[in-house]
């Protein structure tokens, strides 16, 4: 009798994003949402609706990269912890991780952003996460913090 091995030629090309390179998103965002044009959605004025900054991000996105897919991919991960996050902001900000600055803009702890996109980039875990679970990851993101 023959045997014949199988091979599965399917592999996950799931998109990596570390968060080093998040954060440098992030950073980027304090120019990106200032942008009143963009070559895909065409003028957005100084509006900072949802809709607008949106736009911002994925015009952002789709010129960083070369691989439209990746953009696109990343782009979705960069809104989501932002969605996670603003839909999650009284609580984290009940437990001192999120602070209302006025005019739509928060300051987010780091330990709460690094937990945050840890739980958003995990496959099948992300927006459904259990606030208390990324609130405790939070926590032990803090206590490994080095002690300046």
């Amino acid at each position: 009798m023959e045997a014949k091995a199988s091979l599965s030629t399917s592999l996950d090309l799931r998109v990596r994003y570390p968060y080093e390179e998040f954060m440098d998103h992030v950073r980027a965002m304090k120019t990106v949402r200032d942008w009143e044009d963009t070559l895909r959605f065409g003028h957005l004025g100084s509006s900072q609706t949802s809709r607008a900054n949106n736009a911002r991000v994925v015009e952002y996105f789709s010129d960083s990269y070369e691989d439209q897919k990746e953009a696109v991919v990343k782009a979705g991960l960069f809104m989501s912890i932002y969605d996670y996050i603003g839909r999650n902001a009284a609580y984290f900000s009940r437990k001192g991780l999120v602070e209302d600055l006025g005019n739509g803009l928060f300051e987010v702890d780091p330990a709460l952003l690094r937990s945050v996109h840890f739980v958003q980039t995990q496959p099948a875990v992300g927006s459904k996460s259990n606030p208390k679970r990324v609130l405790n990851l939070a926590r032990a993101f803090k206590d490994l913090e080095p002690e300046m």
